[in-house]
């Protein structure tokens, strides 16, 4: 009996190293093609920060819609609008959808400077940006994660750090603007800011179980801390 727990435990052992080396290979070769996805076309166009955003809105939206079909083939429960089945909830979902696109809307108007260079930062920061990282870290790598541990609270902290890590990987925008000399210091902060963060939307998907409520309170936070 002590060999099968020993056999069993060393099983699940190997099986949660795999899940990890799995994950972060992912997140290493996700970042990887939005920074060379870039270089590429900034030998095309000028390097500045609209076209930055321009390239990454693009390249984001492209992985979006891979990792949930990489989801699908996997089998992964994305749960993006689960537990939206009665009217109730579905209007009020609505309702805080139209409240943030409104917002959106009304920010530059109200700041009256409406362009290209104030709505394309809105767009990428609220609205791309929010939807991209939550169907990666809420839905698909939560959903993965879901299938190895029968503890969902663990799984929200596991997500959580994964999420903080992440920022590590946005490193060439720091470098774009603000230069190599606060590069580390900066990574730091961003990363220890996004671990707050990422705890408080991520208590969001562990309550109402689904994406979509992370997604809009990742938008509102992105939104006021502009």
């Amino acid at each position: 009996m002590n060999n099968n727990l020993k056999e069993s435990t060393y099983s699940n052992n190997n099986d949660n190293s795999y899940i990890t080396i799995k994950i972060i290979l992912l997140l290493i070769i996700l970042q990887g093609v939005r920074i060379i996805g870039k270089q590429i076309y900034f030998a095309f166009i000028p390097k500045n920060s609209l076209n930055e955003m321009l390239i990454s809105m693009g390249i984001m939206i492209i992985l979006t819609i891979y990792i949930i079909y990489k989801g699908k083939r996997e089998n992964i429960s994305l749960n993006i609008f689960s537990f939206m089945k009665t009217i109730e909830s579905k209007i009020y979902y609505l309702l805080v959808t139209l409240a943030l696109l409104l917002l959106i809307v009304t920010s530059p108007l109200l700041q009256r400077e409406v362009s290209i260079y104030t709505l394309i930062p809105l767009v990428y920061g609220i609205i791309i940006i929010p939807i991209y990282e939550e169907v990666l870290f809420r839905s698909y790598i939560w959903g993965v994660l879901q299938k190895e541990h029968k503890s969902e609270f663990k799984v929200y902290l596991l997500t959580t750090v994964y999420f903080a890590v992440w920022q590590v990987g946005y490193i060439d925008t720091v470098i774009m603007r603000s230069g190599l000399n606060h590069m580390v210091f900066i990574t730091f902060i961003k990363c220890s800011l996004m671990l707050s963060y990422g705890l408080f939307i991520g208590y969001f998907r562990y309550k109402i179980k689904n994406t979509y409520s992370s997604i809009l309170i990742h938008s509102f936070i992105n939104l006021f801390g502009r």
